[in-house]
């Protein structure tokens, strides 16, 4: 009988009973579930907030850099001939370019060779030497030598293969056309190129059987001014400016260059510093809003109420409307390069009045947004000993900013890490909690189990006792 599960039975109450008063009981540890819930949505939050700054600080990183501000644009008047880049360092100007001829490489082209693959055994057993160098030098030690072995078992390709192994270093690449094993000078211009060594006839380098193109230098006038190169790609003619010759000019034709300042790189920038600002304040507010306080069901930001945040929302404005303590003479704020912030923290962007600034005092633009300064200080250490220390010194509004925005998402030691290593701790508090809770609620389950089911079995026992007693009285009334 004990083994029988005969709660319900009797008195009614069965497991459906059971799950409604843990229900019940269970009701009390939602408070640990919306606490939960609570600290996971600031958690994420912050780190939104994080992502947000991260990006701040990489588009305040960008108005740093020369090229943001020095960039330059070409401007070829065709692009078939020739095509230009320039750096930061390039100077403006206009150049009259004519391409009169173009740098080709030397190439030595062996005879056709009696074979019917080029995975044949060529049965060579010598060397192949490679000798190359400059057209019109007569000093032996200017050339230089490449000895290339062969084996009996080696097929041209393996030749082909062998002498590529070595390009980097021979500054010679090998190809194979009907047949025919073709050297090339990787490096244009006028060079010399033969090969001798037992393998040379073998090969098809005979005098009597290979030909000879010696390469040329590029030719080409710049206002009038001849030059003349190795190379198709020309580095050191115009400071900063990179040309590439492609074709040459006809007679009665030339391409005009213009090298001009781009204000459209660091306004481009600018824009996405105030776009990030923008996007940042506004998540900002969203997370700090008190919604309507007198609505029934108001709904508020989930950081409502963080000092952290707000003091990171005035510093940042503070930092966007202020005076900088600059080296730049003319810029002082955000301001005079076209930047305003309205009553609701919400920045705007006058390009043309920042492309006028950049265009009168590109200088000055720059050294608001970041400059630097060798600073020499003498400190005396705890034994009384002077030590001079040489440091540079950070300025500008880049800097300064990057420095804020760091205090808050430095890995190390930034407000947020911070903040998310107190949410893990109460995160994990508040779970301990809740498996306690839970854990609590088991052990009422089968309290309550206990109980009923003794309630029921007491019951069954009086019943049977009641109907023995009612079996002896009616036994004894016959």
């Amino acid at each position: 009988m004990s083994g029988m599960n005969v709660m319900g039975l009797y008195s009614g109450i069965d497991m459906t009973t059971v799950e409604q008063l843990i229900q019940a009981e269970s009701s009390r540890g939602v408070k640990f579930t919306n606490q939960k819930d609570k600290y996971q949505k600031q958690q994420t939050a912050w780190k939104d907030v994080n992502g947000r700054l991260d990006n701040l600080y990489t588009k305040l990183d960008n108005l740093k850099k020369p090229d943001t501000f020095n960039s330059k644009t070409v401007t070829v008047s065709s692009d078939k001939n020739i095509s230009a880049t320039a750096k930061s360092t390039a100077t403006t100007g206009d150049y009259e370019l004519k391409v009169l001829q173009l740098a080709t490489s030397t190439r030595i082209t062996g005879g056709e060779l009696g074979i019917e693959s080029l995975n044949d055994q060529m049965g060579i057993e010598s060397n192949l030497i490679i000798d190359t160098g400059t057209l019109g030098e007569n000093d032996s030690s200017s050339t230089t030598k490449f000895e290339i072995e062969i084996k009996a078992e080696d097929s041209l390709k393996d030749i082909r293969d062998k002498i590529n192994e070595q390009s980097e270093k021979s500054k010679i690449k090998a190809s194979i056309v009907d047949n025919r094993l073709i050297l090339t000078h990787t490096d244009s211009g006028e060079k010399t190129l033969s090969v001798i060594g037992e393998a040379a006839s073998d090969l098809g380098f005979g005098t009597d059987v290979a030909s000879v193109k010696i390469g040329q230098q590029a030719e080409f006038e710049i206002d009038g001014l001849n030059i003349k190169k190795d190379s198709n790609t020309i580095t050191d003619v115009l400071d900063g400016v990179t040309l590439n010759l492609q074709k040459v000019h006809g007679l009665d034709e030339s391409d005009r260059i213009s090298i001009t300042n781009n204000t459209d790189k660091a306004a481009d920038t600018m824009k996405e510093l105030v776009d990030q600002y923008n996007s940042l304040n506004s998540f900002i507010d969203q997370q700090t809003s008190v919604g309507d306080p007198s609505a029934e069901n108001n709904k508020t930001g989930t950081l409502v109420g963080d000092s952290s945040l707000a003091r990171l929302q005035s510093s940042l404005r503070s930092m966007f409307t202020r005076n900088m303590s600059t080296s730049s003479e003319s810029v002082k704020n955000l301001q005079d390069l076209g930047v305003e912030i309205d009553r609701y923290g919400k920045a705007s962007f006058d390009r043309a009045k920042f492309t006028e600034t950049l265009e009168k005092n590109p200088s000055d633009v720059e050294k608001f947004f970041h400059s630097s300064e060798r600073v020499t200080n003498t400190v005396t250490d705890t034994e009384g000993v002077e030590i001079t220390k040489t440091e540079t010194k950070l300025s500008g509004f880049a800097n300064s900013a990057r420095s804020l925005v760091n205090e808050y998402i430095s890995s190390s030691s930034g407000i947020i890490k911070t903040k998310n290593d107190t949410y893990d701790r109460l995160i994990k508090d508040v779970n301990q909690r809740i498996e306690t809770f839970n854990k609590r609620i088991e052990t009422k389950r089968e309290q309550y189990i206990k109980q009923f089911t003794a309630l029921d079995t007491a019951m069954m026992q009086a019943e049977s006792q009641l109907q023995f007693m009612m079996g002896q009285m009616g036994g004894n009334d016959k």
